[in-house]
């Protein structure tokens, strides 16, 4: 998926360029801004998998802690 919003944002960046050299500024803006978002787009699935990945190799971690907590708190009641 994210290949896709590469691909979509430099061919968005190509057909502004062209847009431009052929003086039509309106449109050059609209398909510019359709990249800018492609772009977004594939950062923000970047970050969504990398934060995914860190979930997953610290999930062992969250529930030995939370383990913890509950023997600590049938400790204090008893």
């Amino acid at each position: 998926m994210s290949r896709l919003w590469v691909i979509i944002a430099g061919v968005a960046t190509v057909v502004a360029i062209v847009l431009i050299i052929q003086l039509n500024y309106e449109a050059a803006f609209v398909v510019a801004a359709v990249g800018v978002v492609a772009w977004f787009l594939n950062y923000r699935v970047q970050v969504k998998r990398r934060l995914n990945e860190h979930d997953l190799e610290h999930e062992p971690v969250d529930e030995e802690f939370e383990a913890n907590e509950k023997h600590s708190a049938e400790d204090s009641w008893s």
